[in-house]
């Protein structure tokens, strides 16, 4: 089978391009980033779907991402056509007269579980022999700068089902199921460790012990059972006993805690009578205090109610009072003073004046020459008599000048004081009272009597308010007599005969707690009794049921020994198909190993040339000192031609009768010059039997690929490499060569 075309519709960087193959070489070359890896991923594409579908979503373009491809074979082809973003598949199969075989069409996701995938699968299992995409790129895909075949999990296991011919029988599962089914059956593993959940046959086994333990169990059944009667008799006596004694002890308690109760209740009303007693005579003392202190305040002269401002207009009053009584007590001070003071005398230096002059105009008379000297004489007579006269006088003046002004200023004084008693007079009408001084003498004098007595007033009426009223105190304890009469007498008809048999407070108590611990007891022997009936019950239940366990018993064996040989059945079977499963694997592994290895030493010039494959699919390579080393150990150009030589032998294991081709996305970059040219030499020998689809940038393949007719797609035309490119491309190549 050869690819024949491929059709690429909006894929990638790809617009509409179809492309068409020929059997044998077909070489797609092209530069880096002309889209051969776009090219070539588009086969698996097409034939399993993607699952990161915006990696091929042409940029800027909104719409549809398809593509297809047409497979030939011998009188039949295969077309393949797939939407990339909806994953709609149509399958067509027709014979060489383009008669239809088979038609498919559905939606096939990479990760559905629908019928339509399941069925797709089926027929690419059919026409290629690989229904899964990491089986096609582990054997037929060759990705870019690598050959590597992932050695561990599942990939490997799938890989050696393929190589030990397991196709159409999967022997793992088989195997898997076997085991499956032994465990099923029991949890007893003979190839490792036991698990954990008990299966059928471990509950059935588990169930017998149950049961045997209980047979035996019941044969000492009876004797318990006698023992247990005897129990209840014992107990149901006891507890008739003791439940007729609790019933009275309860009544008769109830009965004394209700005499109790009414005795307390009259003792109470009688305690209320004297209280209400008391309250009546503490009621007729405040209010006789009332009265009292009610006389004294009017004889206080006060109102009862003083009025807010009174008290500061009285001491303001008796202030102003006080200041006028100083005011006038200075002002007769001052006439007193004036009236005392001294005036200067006048009519004696008169008489003396007149006495000089007189004798002064004698002496004149008497001779003329003496006038100067009578003049000097009545001039200092006149001074000396009437120089003190002025002086006194002007003192007299200035005292009585100084006595006037103060007199003046207690004037005023007594005016202002005035003006304030008559302010104070308006004020005295504002609250109502017109008082007269002395009056208001009386009233700042029992201002504070007053007080005292209004606060003893205010208490008293106070201790009024809390009390009830005495028509309230009356109607009280007019009830609470007739209430006690009725206590009194019902207490008088329910006494008994002797009081003194009757329990106290003290002995209630006690013979409450005795009351107490009976029914607790009795409720104790209660619950046994019902244990004991239910035991009864069981034990009746277990001797029933003899019968049925032997019979179960019975049954469980049957069971038992038909588990017991599917078990072993199971066992024996697994244990065989394993064995030959084993052989049958390393067989072909060993085959596998030498087909590798002759690849391999094609490819290496026979450097190397034995491959051993482990169980787990890790590849061991022998050096020259015939060592076996992992190939990770060895150089990359070694590695990938290794894991070429891997892919090869594959392939032809998966081939059998179909030929498939084989895709290389330039995977041979890693190796060296005299490599490359033997693996292109591997590479024409398999195109006679498989079409190669070998994808490259190296333009120097397009010689070999004139040279020796291969099939060329280019992409896009090489550029002429300048000087410098070719330096760049020396120095990799000589890299290349150290490595």
């Amino acid at each position: 089978m050869i690819l024949r075309s491929l059709e690429l519709r909006h894929f990638g960087k790809f617009g509409e391009r179809n492309f068409e193959f020929r059997r044998g070489m077909n070489l797609i070359v092209g530069p880096n980033e002309a889209g051969k890896s776009t090219l070539v991923e588009a086969i698996p594409a097409v034939l399993f779907g993607v699952r990161n579908k915006e990696r091929y979503r042409p940029w800027g373009r909104q719409g549809s991402c398809e593509a297809a491809l047409v497979l030939e074979a011998r009188e039949r082809t295969v077309r393949i056509e797939r939407d990339i973003l909806s994953d709609r598949v149509a399958l067509v199969e027709r014979d060489d007269l383009y008669h239809t075989l088979y038609q498919f069409e559905g939606k096939v996701s990479p990760q559905g579980r629908s019928s339509e995938r399941s069925e797709y699968l089926e027929q690419l299992a059919r026409l290629f022999g690989v229904a899964d995409e990491d089986i096609f790129r582990a054997s037929l895909f060759f990705g870019q700068g690598s050959l590597e075949v992932s050695g561990q999990g599942g990939m490997a296991a799938k890989i050696k089902t393929l190589l030990s011919g397991f196709v159409e029988v999967d022997y793992d599962r088989v195997l898997q199921t076997l085991q499956d089914d032994y465990f099923a059956i029991t949890r007893q593993n003979p190839w490792g460790k036991d698990k954990t959940r008990d299966r059928e046959l471990d509950e059935v086994r588990k169930r017998l012990e149950q049961l045997e333990s209980r047979w035996f169990a019941e044969q000492g059944s009876l004797k318990d059972l006698e023992t247990l009667r005897t129990e209840l008799a014992e107990l149901s006596r006891f507890i008739e006993a003791g439940r007729s004694d609790y019933d009275k002890g309860e009544r008769y308690l109830v009965w004394v805690r209700k005499q109790l109760e009414v005795e307390e209740k009259a003792a109470q009303l009688r305690r209320d009578l004297q209280r209400l007693d008391q309250q009546g005579d503490k009621i007729a003392a405040l209010q006789q205090r009332r009265a009292g202190i009610e006389k004294e305040l009017q004889a206080a002269g006060l109102p009862r109610k003083l009025p807010e401002k009174l008290p500061q207009l009285l001491t303001e009053s008796e202030t102003v009072r006080q200041e006028l009584v100083a005011v006038q007590t200075e002002a007769a001070s001052l006439r007193e003073q004036l009236l005392a003071l001294p005036k200067p005398a006048w009519q004696w230096r008169l008489g003396a004046t007149l006495a000089g002059v007189s004798a002064a105009a004698g002496a004149l008379a008497w001779n003329s020459e003496w006038l100067i000297w009578c003049a000097g004489g009545t001039l200092a007579l006149l001074a000396g008599l009437w120089a003190p006269h002025v002086f006194q006088l002007f003192r007299f003046r200035s005292e009585m000048s100084g006595l006037q002004g103060q007199a003046q200023v207690l004037e005023e004084r007594r005016l202002e004081v005035q003006a304030r008693l008559a302010g104070l007079d308006e004020q005295f009408d504002q609250v109502g009272m017109r008082p007269s001084s002395i009056e208001r003498i009386k009233m700042l004098r029992n201002l504070e009597k007053h007080r005292e007595l209004a606060n003893q007033l205010r208490e008293v009426e106070s201790a009024l308010g809390v009390l009830d009223a005495e028509s309230h105190l009356t109607a009280e304890k007019e009830e609470s007599v007739r209430e006690l009469a009725l206590l009194e007498e019902r207490l008088e008809k329910e006494r008994p005969k002797h009081r003194e048999a009757m329990l106290t407070r003290e002995e209630l108590s006690e013979a409450e707690e005795k009351l107490r611990s009976l029914g607790e007891e009795l409720r104790e022997k209660e619950n046994r009794l019902l244990e004991l009936t239910r035991r009864e019950a069981a034990l009746q239940g277990e001797l029933a049921d003899l019968e049925r366990i032997e019979e179960e018993g019975a049954l469980l064996r049957e069971r038992e020994a038909c588990l017991g040989r599917r078990s072993q059945a199971f066992r024996s079977a697994f244990d065989m198909l394993a064995g030959a499963v084993d052989e049958f694997r390393k067989t072909y592994l060993e085959r596998f190993s030498s087909d590798i290895g002759e690849s391999l030493a094609t490819v290496t010039g026979g450097r190397y040339s034995e491959v051993r494959l482990e169980d787990d699919f890790r590849l061991l390579l022998r050096t020259r000192g015939s060592q076996w080393q992992p190939v990770e150990h060895f150089s990359r150009g070694t590695v990938d031609a290794v894991y070429f030589a891997v892919r090869l032998a594959l392939t032809r294991h998966l081939a059998g009768g179909r030929r498939l081709p084989l895709l290389l996305d330039d995977p041979l970059v890693n190796l060296d010059a005299t490599r490359l040219a033997d693996t292109l030499s591997i590479l024409e020998k398999i195109s006679a039997e498989h079409q190669v689809v070998l994808l490259a940038h190296d333009e120097r393949l397009l010689r070999q690929a004139a040279r020796e007719r291969w099939n060329v797609i280019p992409l896009e035309k090489f550029k002429t490499p300048s000087p410098q490119d070719l330096q760049e491309r020396n120095e990799d190549v000589r890299q290349l060569y150290l490595l």
